[in-house]
């Protein structure tokens, strides 16, 4: 159903999404300054850094999660929030608070790695995605266990005393851990940037637009989190130069989550603008120009809108022709890559249905706020594809009588040739041979006199078979069938025809179109050349008849260039004429092959 305008409108998701984006934001503030507060209190900027940066990733986690798709991205990076303002606990330097901070910045990149990997559609989408996601958690996790249990905690810069997950403490076991990590944080950053490469050529438009800006700022991020952390894979650090690290890395992490944000915001108005995008290019709607709006405006060239025709109780393209489609398809069905979106009246019967790529699907209320906006146009559009699917069905009657007349054609031929025309012809050899035996002299002028009227008639009716539908034609195709009737006409003919056959209807029309054109060259145009052509491709075969004659034919009411239009029209085709004065004409026939 197109929902109302007014629930559409920006201002109402704008109080919702701001009120859920920046509730988060406060509280991560809090979280950082109260576990931090050992080393903000004597370092401000530090302080003011380290707050900032938690509370972006929270707000851009929050609005995040004010939409479907992108939500699963917002909860990771809310958790990404609070593990960055946890990890600050190491400037307590007591306890189990180093411990914890440990752990907190493994949970952080992790986050972060997987929220910017599954936006924004929502989850992982391929084999290298998820694969990259076990080596993150077996690196950034097991990583981080391996340097515990192979250390003292005033080896990482802690006081000795606090709890820690010491087994076997040697200096040489511990520095070979850090070298192994040092390579193993570098792979982890290559393989992210790789996976994220991966992933452009399956994205469509849309979201490549707003996947691209946030790649390359977790490339940023992870180019310049595997340098910092370099600096303290040492195997003596004091906690003062650790916690100056942290501080570098919150200020390089600020690029996620304002990326985030920019692409997050830039996605809701390209929603408004999609809605008054919508509403210019549907100004005087028409079938074909809701479906073109819609196509521009969601950037995708291939989404077609289909029409419930009540009359029929089918739906129905852009033509008029009927679909073979469940008049109940689901609200949000998808199948080999294409996602079907019902619209339906506000009063609730159906009103059409848009078919368009899947990828969309991640863009619903992008789709949404276009539907919105072209909901009149829609409507209008609809009274227009009843008439054209009306006319369509006059179209396909015209289409079946022609078919029909195609074939009544040549079974009235075939039984003149079989029936009639072989009687009369073993009648006229009959008489022959009774003439060649009777002795009468008067009998025998007679006898000769019906023998040869015989054949007359034979001749005549050869001539209507012939008219009704040429045995040559079903034989051998057009271009045999038209060579004789170029042979009869009296002047100089220059043919090409096509050896190719078509079905029995198509070459039953172009060899009568083709012959009243002749026709009519011979009757009045006064012509002493005629070209004829009959060329084919992949869709239509196109027959054109050309003489240098006096020109000026037309298509009048009741002329046989009249009847050639209708007939051939019947079929989907069409006939086009060229006739200046003095000039000669022009008939130019295209019909469907198929």
């Amino acid at each position: 159903m197109i929902p109302s305008r007014r629930a559409a409108g920006p201002g109402r998701w704008l109080t919702g999404a701001l009120t859920r984006a920046f509730v988060p934001a406060p509280a991560a503030v809090a979280l950082a300054l109260v576990a931090g507060w050992p080393y903000f209190s004597s370092h401000p900027l530090a302080a003011a850094v380290t707050l900032l940066s938690c509370g972006a990733f929270a707000a851009a986690g929050g609005l995040l999660t004010t939409a479907a798709p992108s939500r699963a991205s917002g909860v990771l990076l809310l958790v990404a929030a609070l593990a960055w303002a946890v990890n600050w606990s190491a400037s307590w330097d007591r306890g189990v608070w180093p411990l914890v901070s440990a752990f907190a910045q493994a949970t952080f990149y992790l986050a972060v790695g997987l929220s910017v990997l599954i936006y924004p559609a929502g989850r992982l989408t391929a084999t290298v995605d998820r694969a990259w996601a076990l080596q993150a958690l077996v690196i950034l996790w097991g990583g981080q266990v391996a340097i515990c249990t192979t250390s003292r905690p005033e080896w990482s810069g802690f006081r000795p005393g606090t709890l820690w997950l010491t087994v076997s403490a040697r200096r040489a076991v511990f520095h070979e851990v850090l070298q192994v990590m040092t390579v193993a944080y570098a792979l982890l950053a290559a393989s992210l940037a790789l996976a994220l490469l991966l992933r452009l050529p399956r994205m469509g438009r849309l979201d490549r637009a707003l996947a691209v800006p946030v790649m390359v700022a977790i490339a940023f991020v992870g180019i310049s989190a595997a340098i910092t952390e370099q600096s303290v894979m040492e195997d003596v650090i004091r906690l003062p130069e650790l916690l100056h690290v942290y501080v570098l890395q919150g200020a390089f992490s600020l690029a996620v989550p304002a990326a985030l944000l920019a692409t997050a915001l830039r996605s809701r108005f390209r929603e408004l603008a999609a809605a008054a995008r919508t509403l210019h290019l549907t100004d005087y709607p028409s079938v074909e120009r809701v479906q073109s709006a819609l196509r521009d405006v969601l950037h995708d060239p291939t989404l077609q809108v289909w029409f419930w025709i009540p009359p029929q109780n089918v739906y129905a393209d852009d033509a008029g022709r009927p679909l073979d489609l469940d008049a109940g398809v689901p609200q949000d069905s998808t199948a080999a890559g294409r996602w079907r979106r019902t619209v339906d009246r506000a009063d609730g019967p159906p009103l059409a249905v848009v078919d368009c790529d899947a990828r969309l699907q991640a863009h619903a209320s992008l789709v949404e706020a276009a539907l919105v906006a072209a909901g009149r146009a829609l409507e209008t559009a609809q009274l227009q594809a009843v008439v054209q699917a009306q006319l369509e069905q006059v179209r396909s009657a015209q289409e079946r009588l022609v078919r029909a007349e195609a074939a009544e054609r040549e079974r009235l031929a075939r039984d003149l040739h079989d029936g009639a025309q072989q009687r009369l012809l073993a009648l006229g050899v009959n008489l022959g041979i009774l003439e060649n035996t009777v002795h009468d002299a008067a009998l025998r002028p007679r006898l000769r006199e019906c023998r040869l009227e015989l054949l007359e008639c034979l001749g005549d009716l050869r001539a209507l078979a012939r008219g009704i539908h040429p045995a040559v034609l079903v034989q051998e195709g057009i271009a045999a069938a038209i060579e004789p009737v170029a042979e009869r006409l009296g002047i100089r003919v220059h043919l090409h025809a096509t050896r190719r056959r078509f079905s029995r209807d198509v070459e039953s029309t172009m060899y009568f179109a083709l012959c009243e054109a002749l026709s009519n060259v011979v009757k009045h145009a006064q012509a002493t050349e005629i070209r004829i052509n009959v060329t084919d491709d992949t869709t239509h075969v196109t027959g054109v008849v050309h003489d240098d004659g006096t020109g000026g034919a037309c298509t009048s009411p009741g002329g046989g260039l009249a009847g050639i239009n209708d007939r051939v029209g019947a079929l989907r085709g069409r006939i086009e004429l060229s006739s200046p004065l003095g000039a000669g004409t022009t008939v130019k026939v295209v019909l469907p092959c198929a």
